[in-house]
């Protein structure tokens, strides 16, 4: 879909003095212009021009396609020779002319020929606001944001068209969409180009390797583009030409996909982009009422029971097409892409916050050079805010369209953000397993996210933004479940964590650390933000009724010896009596106290003290 505004031209106006013997190029030129195939009209306008440069009909039918492709500047060149060589020059002319200006960023010029292509003021709202994208873009071009934006590379890009990149949280894998040779179905739109298929790059060493297709059931010989990815790389929503247009859903099982299922929200409209929160509980997707209507962001939220609430519309979708949404793993930052809000031409990208209440801040524009008066547009980010990757039709790339990384700016603050991975296995195989990963927020007891490992690699990565203090509990049937705390203050900044965990086999000896079991200093009493864990410990032993544990306290030396033990026997002692208020039999528990007799580190320093202070569990 073309997304620089051009208006029609009559055919049939040809300037053929001088040569109509050119005229079946010029008409096959408009024939393949008409249907997109800007190769072709390239191809047969160019002949045509080789025996008079100076028709200003073929001048101006490329600078259109150009305008329509790239690179712009060529588009400048035409659309000037067709202005100089007309007497006079159309409307449209003129019209064209501004555009090619605009898209070089030549602001005064462009206002100045805009003003000229409707002189009677007919078009005066869509001429006013294409003036105020130019007045917007001479703001944003003084005032350059210290970005660097790189061509992703030959390994990634090719001769045809890429875009739409998606990433996982952590850059270890880059999935896109791709119009070169090679597609799976084999088949050629209208336009001369193959159908859409997606590619995917893994990170190897700090660079991509070379993009493959993904293959069967995700590519199949309609269009298939990868519209988004979760945070750790193994659901992703798929555009699938079908339908007028849908999204579909498919989750990484091992290291093979699933056939792609339609979700609930498609319509007899045109549904497109779609992407996941951090939680993975609240659903971004665009829809327009048809193909060619303007396009509006979208939210629905995961219900108790799994399914997805009745969608409703971003408030600051504008009259105009927004598209693109791309959540950070922040869960507050969402970016997208507007053509309707202070852009300075075609799509430019937005960041808009989203407060703890639920409403939005006002869009801010990334700015000078990322947007730019071309359409900008798929912008995601890497979970700690320095690279980005976008889809640009610049000029000096390997194809039609290119994907490229942007190192966003040092002085930007870092988002508040852990990002945990690691890879989960088995005590007994010592091979990866999958298992489910619950983290809840120790405070108001609330599921805030579920996640489960890799069922081959054993791979997991969630993001936890921070100002909360989490539980994370990691379980698998016949095993001991695991145990962390991770507490973020709302200030803090992103850090990376890398923790490979090995689940523990319910068996005599067995023993785990309870982590968000809570105490104030020298106190016995159970904290309120111990429940979820108590409770998940509620849980297991009920779905094992055979088994019988030992819940030991234990402490650092600081301290009198003998207040550490009995401070860590009473500790125990209140652990077994939250159980068996909660149904556990006495007989299958144990309270004991060690003190600071059993230290599992140092006690040298704060971190040391800290992990000695613990609760434990033994199987008897």
């Amino acid at each position: 879909m073309s997304r620089i505004i051009l208006t029609s031209f009559c055919l049939t106006f040809l300037f053929l003095t001088g040569f109509s013997q050119d005229d079946k190029l010029i008409k096959k030129g408009d024939a393949a212009f008409q249907t997109k195939n800007y190769k072709e009209a390239f191809t047969a306008y160019e002949l045509a021009l080789q025996q008079n440069k100076d028709n200003a009909y073929v001048n101006f039918m490329l600078a259109k396609c150009y305008l329509l492709t790239s690179p712009k500047q060529k588009a400048l060149e035409y659309a000037g020779v067709a202005v100089r060589k007309s007497s006079p020059p159309t409307n449209e002319m003129y019209f064209v002319y501004a555009q090619a200006l605009h898209q070089n960023h030549r602001w005064d010029s462009a206002i100045y020929y805009y003003k000229k292509s409707d002189p009677g003021r007919a078009n005066y709202k869509n001429i006013s606001r294409l003036e105020g994208e130019c007045i917007n873009g001479k703001t944003y071009t003084s005032n350059p944001k210290n970005v660097k934006i790189t061509n992703a590379g030959a390994l990634v890009n090719s001769q045809g068209m890429d875009y739409l990149p998606n990433i996982t949280a952590d850059l270890s894998k880059l999935y896109f969409t791709s119009r070169r040779a090679g597609s799976i179905g084999g088949k050629l739109e209208a336009d001369g180009l193959p159908f859409e298929d997606i590619y995917m790059c893994s990170n190897v060493g700090g660079a991509w390797n070379q993009a493959s297709n993904i293959g069967a059931p995700l590519n199949t010989d309609v269009h298939d583009a990868c519209v988004g990815i979760s945070e750790d790389g193994q659901t992703m929503f798929i555009y699938r030409g079908v339908n007028g247009g849908d999204i579909f859903q498919s989750e990484l099982k091992g290291k093979k996909w699933s056939a792609a299922t339609p979700l609930p929200m498609n319509t007899e409209f045109f549904e497109t982009a779609a992407c996941l929160s951090p939680d993975e509980r609240t659903l971004f997707f665009v829809r327009a009422t048809d193909a060619y209507s303007n396009r509006d962001i979208y939210m629905c939220s995961r219900t108790v029971g799994g399914a997805w609430s009745k969608p409703i519309k971003l408030p600051f979708n504008t009259p105009f097409d927004e598209d693109a949404p791309f959540m950070h793993p922040d869960g507050k930052t969402l970016y997208f892409s507007s053509k309707g809000l202070t852009t300075m031409g075609g799509y430019d990208v937005f960041k808009t916050t989203r407060t703890a209440s639920g409403t939005w801040s006002t869009p801010e524009n990334l700015g000078s050079p990322i947007n730019t008066a071309g359409d900008d547009v798929y912008f995601v980010l890497s979970a700690d805010g320095k690279i980005g990757y976008y889809s640009s039709n610049k000029e000096g790339g390997f194809g039609q369209q290119d994907i490229y990384s942007i190192r966003m700016p040092v002085a930007e603050k870092a988002p508040e953000l852990a990002l945990l991975k690691g890879v989960i296995k088995d005590d007994q195989t010592g091979k990866p397993t999958e298992a489910s990963i619950t983290v809840t927020d120790n405070v108001t007891k609330e599921v805030v996210a579920q996640y489960r490992s890799n069922s081959e690699t054993g791979e997991y990565l969630m993001s936890l933004p921070a100002g909360k203090n989490y539980g994370i509990s990691i379980e698998k049937d016949g095993h001991l479940f695991y145990s962390e705390n991770m507490t973020l203050n709302s200030n803090s900044n992103f850090k990376e964590y890398k923790q490979d965990i090995t689940l523990v086999t319910i068996k005599s000896s067995s023993k785990i650390v309870l982590r968000n079991i809570f105490f104030d200093s020298g106190k016995s009493t159970l904290r309120l933000e111990s429940t979820a864990e108590l409770l998940k410990l509620v849980d297991l032993l009920k779905k094992n009724p055979t088994v019988r544990i030992e819940i030991a306290g234990h402490t650092d030396n600081i301290g009198d010896e003998t207040l550490n033990q009995k401070l860590s026997e009473e500790r125990a002692k209140n652990v077994v009596t939250f159980l068996t208020t909660y149904g556990i039999a006495a007989n299958r528990l144990v309270a004991k106290g060690y003190g600071s007799s059993q230290p599992v580190a140092p006690n040298t320093t704060e971190e040391g003290r800290q992990q000695n202070r613990r609760t434990e569990i033994k199987i008897l």
